[in-house]
């Protein structure tokens, strides 16, 4: 069988499906390739990120989060800040289920010249003049020749597709977590997002919670140079039962891997996005924002057959992650002393001359 079609995007997660819905409403032919039996994250839950950078863009996808909320509590050993921000929380649900955010989005695409093609993946490529001119693409039941005009990379942090392509990359960090999904008789148990620090639980990281309706989810994040040292189930186990004061019941345990960094692509018809381009926030492990973002600015740039479009944004997202590699580097090392600390500042508790709380501080700033 063979296909020939304007854009082909591996990987129907967020990123892969917000390029391809902008792609199908201006009449670009598009095939998306899925790896798996359904879209999107396979082991994510729910996901919690910064949401006013991608308002506008889900506004004209017609997609709403679950929940939004700019408040958030920052909770030390043993103290506590309550955040108002200007800058809202996006809640959003994930994985396999009818709706969740793949879900809906793959609901949402224009039927017309789209075929979306689960458990396929590309076997190899054909590359002329550092173009992709034609794909073996192996599914459940057949193989297939496509030749498309562009390639979006979407297929995640551990791109098959960037390997396959030896696109170079330089890694600043890699996060591992491991979530918990509580149920409860009462709604909204945990009324804002609340984010835990403490080395001894979650070094190089945090534990993160939220609520959307009656379920509440726990997600304790590490830096990897630690994940050896560290039993993430029996951490976040050991902390939900001291933190946990109501009746619940557990429905099930999820992980997931992030990466920030830069990769390094001349390829004149294949951009990357989401976390196969390495769009992570070093910092905050922001990475559903940057996904909705990329892919729609991989779209915009193919709709408008300009490439350069895309690399400017690329350019902008690498600086911007670039800029937060030294507050990682301070998070790696803080211990809950620095954490203590830097809660007693944000509440106007103490003043500190200590130049790794400034950075921090002034990336809040910024």
């Amino acid at each position: 069988m063979k296909i020939e079609c304007d854009v082909l995007v591996v990987g129907a997660g967020p990123a892969g499906l917000t390029a391809a819905m902008f792609l199908l409403k201006k009449g670009f032919s598009t095939v998306v390739l899925e790896r798996n039996k359904f879209p999107g994250s396979q082991q994510i839950s729910y996901d919690i990120t910064e949401g006013n950078r991608i308002k506008n863009i889900l506004n004209k996808m017609k997609i709403n989060p679950v929940k939004i909320s700019n408040i958030s509590e920052w909770i030390s050993p043993n103290y506590s800040f309550v955040l108002d921000s200007k800058i809202d929380d996006y809640y959003f649900k994930r994985g396999s289920e009818k709706d969740s955010i793949e879900n809906i989005m793959l609901e949402k695409l224009p039927k017309k010249n789209v075929d979306v093609l689960f458990e396929s993946r590309i076997d190899t490529l054909e590359i002329k003049k550092k173009q992709v001119i034609k794909t073996l693409v192996k599914t459940s039941n057949e193989k297939m020749t496509i030749k498309p005009k562009y390639i979006i990379g979407a297929d995640g942090v551990q791109s098959d597709l960037r390997k396959k392509l030896k696109i170079k990359t330089k890694i600043y960090s890699t996060f591992k977590g491991a979530g918990v999904i509580v149920q409860s008789e009462k709604q909204n148990l945990i009324p804002h997002a609340k984010i835990y620090f403490d080395k001894n639980l979650a070094p190089g990281g945090y534990i993160y919670s939220g609520s959307i309706k009656n379920i509440s989810f726990f997600c304790n994040v590490i830096d990897d140079i630690f994940f050896k040292k560290i039993k993430l189930q029996n951490n976040l186990k050991k902390f939900i039962e001291h933190k946990i004061s109501w009746d619940f019941k557990n429905i099930n345990f999820f992980g997931g891997i992030g990466a920030s960094g830069i990769h390094y692509n001349n390829l004149k018809n294949v951009l990357l996005v989401g976390g196969a381009a390495l769009f992570y926030d070093p910092f905050l492990g922001y990475g559903l924002n940057y996904a909705f973002e990329s892919g729609y600015f991989a779209a915009h740039a193919i709709i408008n057959y300009n490439i350069e479009i895309y690399k400017k944004y690329v350019k902008e997202i690498q600086t911007e992650i670039n800029n937060r590699v030294r507050v990682r580097e301070i998070w790696r090392k803080a211990d809950n002393i620095f954490f203590d600390n830097l809660i007693k500042v944000l509440r106007g508790e103490y003043y500190s001359k200590d130049e790794d709380i400034k950075n921090i501080l002034d990336l809040f700033n910024d």
